[in-house]
């Protein structure tokens, strides 16, 4: 076993090491922007555009950074993107003001766009059809620890100073070190056959909407949970505490989701997920008026993370029940394109009703958003029924934050594959 373990990632082992530094970095990143925008008194609708541009500039180079990647390379590609987003994490101490970091924002979810796709395609190319799900499995597990990790650095520095903008540049920078020094050859992007995205609706009702909702809870919330901490009373520590136990929460979920997933109705464990969690957080939100002890909001955010977690992989996973194994990569692709407008709308809608409502009125979105997309999964059980299990796909974790890694899932085929089946 530990030979395994060794032969597995040893072809991989800088593609993770510079993973864990530029996500570490990107995450630290995303919890010292709000604060820095609440620090400087600026209201929290435009906190939620500033934090929803981070995602437009994800769909920008989920459509765009392939083309970047197949003119110039992957390792100059990877150094690019890198460099530029090191660069942008200290011009956002330069320009002070919202206009220019929505701007700086939409090029810092650009590039790790392209990191991701380079990185993953990387991966792929090391992996065979039997070790990919391993490979996604280490590269999930690598994903979710640095981001955790990155989101607690907010506890070092000199808080309101340029501190932590340096700190998430150097990681980032730090990160071109084992790319720039690995000896992988250039992988090769695949082709994938078109779909467009009224046949995927067609195919998967439940998919596409899924992919929508996964990215308003999962876009408002690493958008703006930090000023929800902050607003209700916790310090930058406990904030910190708060949005890394979500990110644990939506790792350690992953497997038992995935379990129940595979074994009933997806839409059914979808559902119960949503509206366990929906109604939950809906209560706590209006008792945190009269406080809430600490422990108690930590669990409910393991419970909060694991579910919002889970339902994009669920959302891909029944999307891919109804269609041909040949369309795998292309539909990935769209779900990726509708989470990435989920993610854009979801900070701007939860942003307004705090700064019209307070920051119970957080949650209450959130709640709503998971409830309402529950029953509506609901009322597809009774028009359509479920497939029976030896035609479905097996159920595999996904990231939530970058839901990009097309190129590792298993259940799409191999390149030759596909080229046989066009």
């Amino acid at each position: 076993m530990p030979q395994t373990f060794r032969t597995l990632l040893a072809p991989v082992r800088a593609l993770l090491g510079g993973t864990a530094l530029f996500m570490a970095g990107n995450s630290l990143l995303g919890v010292i922007l709000p604060l820095r925008l609440e620090a400087a008194g600026y209201p929290v609708a435009l906190t939620g555009i500033v934090m929803a541009a981070y995602y437009m500039g994800l769909a920008f180079g989920g459509l765009y950074t392939k083309r970047v990647i197949l003119r110039i390379g992957h390792i100059r590609a990877f150094s690019t993107f890198a460099a530029l987003t090191a660069a942008v994490c200290l011009a956002y101490g330069f320009f002070e003001f919202p206009a220019a970091w929505v701007l700086l924002r939409a090029i810092n979810g650009f590039c790790i766009a392209g990191m991701t796709t380079s990185i993953e395609s990387w991966l792929n190319e090391r992996s065979s059809n039997e070790t990919r799900g391993r490979v996604l499995g280490y590269y999930m597990l690598v994903f979710y620890l640095a981001i955790a990790m990155g989101q607690t650095l907010v506890n070092a520095g000199t808080g309101g100073g340029s501190d932590h903008l340096m700190m998430a540049s150097t990681l980032i920078g730090l990160s071109l070190i084992p790319i720039a020094m690995t000896r992988l050859g250039e992988p090769n992007l695949r082709t994938s056959q078109p779909l467009h995205i009224r046949t995927l609706f067609e195919a998967s009702r439940v998919g596409v909407v899924g992919a929508v909702v996964a990215g308003m809870l999962v876009g408002s919330f690493y958008a703006l949970g930090v000023v929800f901490a902050r607003q209700i009373g916790l310090s930058v520590t406990e904030a910190a505490l708060f949005m890394s136990t979500v990110v644990l929460g939506g790792l350690g979920f992953q497997v038992p989701v995935g379990m129940l997933a595979d074994r009933y109705d997806r839409r059914i464990v979808m559902s119960c997920l949503l509206l366990a969690v929906g109604i939950s957080w809906g209560l706590l939100s209006s008792a945190l008026a009269g406080g809430v002890p600490l422990p108690v909001l930590i669990v409910m955010a393991l419970a909060f993370g694991g579910a919002i977690s889970s339902v994009y992989p669920l959302c891909v996973a029944q999307t891919f029940d109804r269609l041909e194994k040949r369309f795998y990569v292309a539909a990935s692709g769209r779900l990726l394109m509708v989470y990435s407008i989920g993610a854009t709308v979801g900070p701007l809608l939860a942003s307004l009703l705090m700064s019209l409502f307070g920051p119970t009125s957080f949650f209450v979105f959130e709640s709503g958003v998971a409830v309402l997309y529950a029953l509506f999964v609901l009322t597809t059980v009774r028009s359509r029924g479920a497939l029976p299990k030896e035609g479905r796909e097996k159920f595999v974790p996904l990231p939530d934050i970058s839901p990009v890694a097309v190129t590792l899932d298993p259940r799409t085929p191999e390149e030759e594959d596909t080229a046989q089946s066009a």
